[in-house]
């Protein structure tokens, strides 16, 4: 089958891409499902990866974790998808027998799989996961478009509904609101009923933030603190401050901006390390959360609250490139060119 494969870090990214080849199939267990990919999605994840980040699995990798596609074979063992069906492959995929499993933290699961990082993943013709980790996708979503649902949107619903755990009438400050996860967090966070502050660099994205429903946006470029134009907004400070870029001046002022009792929620991957006040932390009784990825049993929640319009994905998914074109597509994603981008197998 064909893949994108990264050998390794011999050179810094991106002279050092990734290769499209041939390689064998993955094998099925008893347990597996066998997806004949249609899309993947593109991920800043992978990007760090790229530039020098620690992966899980030793190179060589086949990349790719917001995979949608079709059913093709099936182990001995699963009886929740058949051959044929339309299906999405979730990025967390839990152990189910650990404590964290059986506690209801699946996503913190020590023995999760992951397709694309633990595991070979989606920049392929084909990927295997354990049947729990396969979702049925409704005939009325776009196959392809739908591959961000596994990592973006449902990301983005965990850190909202599981984690912050956002009200009706909640005032929420979205850093990072022009990139591909701080828009869909704009839409989740409006359908919750929240007042939406979008905060980013470039004004077109952030026009495209306040056509899916933030209030106001603030551009970085145009004021000289973030922190303290939101708490003019709103008063004194936001109900709930997301982070969605990871990046360490971001989330201090994140954590500036949000009002006392209220709740700093970092989603963000980096591994970079940030500063906060010991005294505004006290003294404001502010909770910082951090959000990981999701649990898979809220992939249907999700997947409904799509098909139900909430999340307007063809708002989001902004380019589409063949698999040749994935060196490509990952510089365009590095120079923050594209909203949402997926890969088309």
């Amino acid at each position: 089958m064909r893949a994108a494969v990264y050998y390794g870090p011999a050179g810094s990214w991106p002279q050092k891409p990734m290769v499209v080849t041939e390689v064998p199939e993955p094998r099925l267990e008893p347990d597996d499902v066998l997806v004949r990919i249609a899309a993947c999605g593109l991920c800043r994840t992978d990007l760090e990866y790229l530039k020098g980040a620690p992966i899980p699995k030793q190179p060589p990798i086949i990349f790719g974790h917001e995979p949608s596609g079709i059913v093709a074979e099936i182990g001995t063992n699963v009886t929740n998808v058949k051959p044929g069906q339309r299906v999405l492959v979730a990025t967390p995929i839990p152990c189910l027998s650990c404590s964290f499993c059986q506690s209801g933290r699946q996503n913190l699961c020590p023995n999760m799989m992951v397709v694309g990082a633990t595991h070979n993943g989606a920049f392929a013709e084909y990927v295997v996961a354990p049947h729990w980790g396969v979702c049925p996708l409704p005939d009325s979503l776009p196959i392809e478009e739908s591959s961000v649902i596994t990592d973006a949107v449902a990301t983005c619903y965990h850190a909202l509904c599981n984690r912050a755990r956002v009200r009706r009438g909640d005032t929420v400050a979205i850093f990072g609101a022009s990139g591909g996860l701080g828009l869909i967090c704009v839409q989740i966070a409006t359908a919750f009923g929240a007042k939406v502050i979008g905060v980013g660099r470039k004004k077109w994205k952030l026009q495209k933030a306040r056509e899916l429903g933030a209030a106001e946006v603030l551009g970085l470029q145009e004021i000289e603190q973030a922190d303290r134009a939101v708490r003019n907004l709103t008063g004194g400070g936001a109900d709930i401050a997301i982070d969605v870029t990871g990046v360490p001046a971001m989330i201090e002022n994140a954590f500036r901006a949000t009002k006392p009792g209220g709740k700093v929620v970092v989603v963000g991957f980096s591994f970079e390390k940030f500063q906060l006040s010991v005294n505004r932390l006290n003294w404001l009784e502010l909770n910082v959360i951090g959000s990981k990825n999701y649990n898979v049993r809220e992939l249907p929640k999700v997947i409904s609250l799509v098909e139900r319009g909430f999340v307007k994905l063809d708002q989001i998914v902004s380019h589409r490139f063949k698999l040749e074109q994935i060196n490509e597509a990952y510089q365009m994603l590095d120079k923050g060119e594209m909203l949402r981008g997926i890969v088309l197998l």
